[in-house]
């Protein structure tokens, strides 16, 4: 018999800088005074690599008493100094090894030859000709040198290397330089001279040559490359990508260093269908706490519009544009922030971002937002403002209501026996209706809300393994409403009564008050069992909500920012049944659910599965919309979510909701993933009933059925493949398709990527199909060409990548 019982419920990479910062759209949220995105390169790679050693802060390296061990000594006092056989000169951590050495003791000169070993901490120099340096000026010329800079892949050889202001500049004859492990140099850049000052970021390289292995490839007067993590003033590398919409698409981006907290990005990015893109990002940061960035990309005029086929011959002139603003900023020690979020493009160009996919912005439902937040934060209570308007990408789409503005307070107080908190909130909602009759939309209602609740709860029972609390609220809501005569024919329809009758929605002060009560409780028990063979705790979870809100009719308010709340299994344990605050539905509901989990002997959450349905005394009367049909239904559907970590590999994820009067699901999303090292594969798939448009038929609405597969995976040590795809079921679309393939060594890397995408027209909401390849050859520690993602990402260009796997590790 079962018992249960009650109970509680890498190893360190070497990196190198490419580039003092990547193009605009990669950096946007890389913080200002950080150094830009760099290569990692292997430590297993470059374990040959020496670390870089420096004297104590309270030395002086030249001070130090030098040290000199030789097999043969002949001097004499004033003159030539000769050491003969292993000579070995330390000096802090100076170290120097030859076969024979002399010292000009007048001079100060010396001569050093055969099996010669310097190294000073930053930079190990080995040669078997001669070396001639001077103690005094530390200037040393070195014949057929190599070098290796410390801390850092760089090495190479040089015909002659000479050494001057202590070691700090270095200028190397007939020189190569490459990053790659010896015996492995798939690239090699070879120059006359190369000009090397530690103290600075980059060197200088002239009459340069790429070779890959051994064959020269590409000729550079002058380059320069990096030395250090940081930023410089210059040319970025550039980029090219080739897709069926934009044709051959090639950007070069130049960096301004302004200054450690200010810097800009200038890129010239031409498309051969289109024209010529100028991009510009600035970012700055004057302060920790004041941070921000402004970018601006035009299009002066698209090959792709004219006066044929432009909406409404609004962008028959071709010129397209996007500005993006953000900023943050935070006063006395965080309490006080004040935030920006800016995008607009061109009015009416509703298929910019499907052109260009610009990596700025915030975007909801085909909708950019545009906001200002402030906000002051105490412990036991907030006070915070916004203002926030759209812009609209899709032609058919209705426009939001703005908030202008939106003040919400909250206050929380926690007593011995309760909890106060009180919710107050006052909103002016505008409508752009100048914009909506010149597109002959009609004018929408308009109105002032002021909110306020306060709730109490009071814990009934609060105890180890089982609780039941209480809570009371009343909700009082004010709204002043403008309702126009020439109001859209939109709002007109849903605010009429399916059964016939005027327009619902009344002008002037409409009141609201409403009370709500809540009862919640549940417990947790407990009991040990066997899991694979080891000990386990497994729970069992019970809970139960009431919840009881009277009817009001609310047909004469508007809708302002409220909409139907997705129904899961937490839904169901929610006081709403409507986000926002434009309607509060009666309830008369007792929901019940149950979970049960199981924890491995380490203490991590291994299995989670949970059932729960909701059981209405009375179906609810309130609608969203007048027009709505109203439900009868007075069950809930029948919600499950389960998690697995079945082992260390292999992970599963359920969700369904079951429509218990249409005896049909009405929802669900499933996955299936193995995780083996660097491999990763995903099967998934979502289901909504009508909740799709057909990608054929312009404006049916269909079911959501589509399947994914998500790959990526190892070949051998150097080969990685990865992509995925997504196929709707019902309509037989392939709805996103993407493969990649990339090849990556010690010291270079080469990465393919090809990508097909199905998505609708913002203007006709036609289908539309895109092909996109990516290439992109990186030479760590010099440079990348080409475009595409430099890694293996499973994201596709029109779904994420989602671990949907929610668990609790110990």
């Amino acid at each position: 018999m079962t018992k249960w019982t009650l109970g509680y419920s890498c190893p360190i990479a070497l990196t190198i800088s490419l580039v003092p910062a990547l193009s605009p759209l990669m950096v946007q949220a890389a913080p200002l005074n950080a150094p830009p995105a760099t290569g990692i390169l292997d430590s297993l790679c470059y374990d040959y690599v020496p670390k870089i050693e420096k004297p104590s802060a309270n030395e002086d390296a030249n001070a130090l008493p030098v040290e000199v061990d030789a097999d043969r000594l002949e001097a004499k006092q004033g003159e030539t100094a000769v050491y003969e056989g292993d000579v070995k000169v330390r000096q802090g951590v100076r170290k120097f090894d030859s076969d024979y050495a002399q010292l000009d003791q007048k001079s100060r000169d010396v001569i050093a030859i055969g099996n010669i070993y310097y190294n000073d901490g930053q930079i190990t120099v080995t040669s078997d000709k001669t070396l001639k340096s001077n103690l005094d000026t530390k200037n040393s010329e070195l014949e057929e040198g190599k070098y290796q800079v410390h801390g850092s892949p760089v090495r190479g050889f040089a015909e002659k290397v000479t050494m001057t202001n202590n070691n700090q500049n270095i200028t190397l004859e007939g020189a190569q330089y490459t990053t790659c492990p010896p015996g492995q140099e798939a690239w090699t850049l070879k120059a006359g001279s190369i000009d090397i000052d530690q103290s600075e970021v980059f060197g200088e390289a002239w009459n340069a040559s790429l070779w890959l292995y051994d064959y020269p490839v590409f000729y550079f007067p002058y380059i320069n490359f990096p030395i250090k993590d940081e930023r410089k003033t210059g040319l970025l590398y550039p980029g090219y990508t080739q897709s069926s919409k934009n044709g051959m698409d090639i950007t070069q981006p130049f960096y301004w260093n302004i200054a450690p907290n200010y810097d800009a990005t200038i890129t010239s990015r031409f498309m051969d269908r289109r024209g010529l893109m100028e991009q510009v990002e600035f970012r700055y940061m004057p302060d920790p706490a004041h941070t921000g960035s402004l970018y601006f990309e035009n299009l002066a005029d698209d090959k792709q519009y004219d006066e044929t086929d432009s909406l409404n011959d609004y962008l028959s002139d071709g010129h397209r544009y996007l500005l993006n603003a953000r900023h943050t900023s935070r006063f006395l020690d965080n309490a006080l922030q004040v935030s920006v979020d800016y995008t607009k493009v061109r009015d009416q160009d509703y298929n910019y971002f499907n052109d260009f996919s610009p990596k700025v912005g915030t975007q909801v439902d085909n909708q950019l937002q545009q906001s200002l937040k402030a906000g002051y934060y105490q412990q036991n209570w907030n006070l915070d403002a916004e203002v926030r308007t759209y812009q609209i990408l899709l032609a058919s789409a209705q426009q939001p209501h703005e908030l202008m503005p939106r003040i919400n307070h909250n206050y929380y107080q926690q007593g011995n026996w309760y909890d106060l908190a009180w919710n107050t909130e006052l909103t002016n909602f505008g409508y752009n209706n100048d914009q909506a009759v010149e597109q002959n939309k009609g004018e929408a209602y308009t109105g002032t809300r002021f909110y306020t609740a306060p709730t109490l709860t009071i814990p009934l029972v609060d105890e180890a393994g089982y609780f039941l609390d209480s809570q009371y609220k009343l909700m009082y809501t004010r709204y002043d409403q403008t309702v126009p005569d020439n109001m859209s024919s939109t709002f007109t329809n849903r605010f009429t009564p399916r059964e016939g009758g005027d327009v619902t929605l009344e002008e002037g002060v409409i009141t609201r008050v409403l009370p709500s009560f809540r009862l919640k409780g549940g417990m947790t028990f407990e009991r040990d069992q066997q899991w694979f063979g080891e000990g386990a705790n497994q729970t069992l979870e019970p809970e139960f909500q009431y919840l009881y809100v009277p009817y009001k009719d609310q047909d004469n308010i508007g809708v302002y920012d409220s909409t139907t709340m997705r129904q899961d299994y937490y839904s169901l344990f929610s006081d709403r049944r409507y986000a926002g605050l434009d309607r509060i539905s009666d309830s008369n509901r007792l929901s019940v659910g149950v979970t049960t989990r199981i924890y491995d002997p380490a203490g991590d959450e291994r299995i989670r599965l949970a059932v729960a349905q909701a059981f209405d005394f009375v179906a609810p009367r309130v609608k969203l919309y007048s027009s709505d049909e109203l439900s009868t239904n007075t069950r809930s559907p029948l919600s499950f979510e389960g998690d697995a970590k079945i082992n260390e590999q292999w992970y599963a994820h359920a969700g369904a909701q079951y429509d218990v009067e249409q005896r049909q699901i009405s929802s669900a999303n499933s996955a299936l993933e193995y995780r083996h090292e660097k491999l990763i594969s995903q099967l998934n798939h979502r289901f909504v009933r009508d909740a799709n448009y057909d990608l054929d038929h312009k404006g049916q609405v269909t079911d959501l059925n589509q399947i994914g597969l998500l790959l990526t995976t190892p070949l051998n040590n150097q080969w990685h493949l990865y992509g995925g795809y997504y196929q709707e079921l019902d309509q037989n679309v392939k709805v996103d398709r993407k493969v990649g393939l990339k090849y990556d060594s010690c010291c270079w890397s080469i990465n393919f990527n090809l990508e097909w995408v199905n998505t609708p027209d913002n203007v006709n909401m036609a289908p539309t199909s895109e092909r996109s390849l990516g290439i992109q050859f990186e030479m760590k520690g010099l440079g990348s060409v080409g475009t595409g993602s430099k890694g293996t990402s499973l994201d596709t260009e029109a779904l994420p990548y989602i671990r949907p796997f929610n668990l609790r590790d110990q």
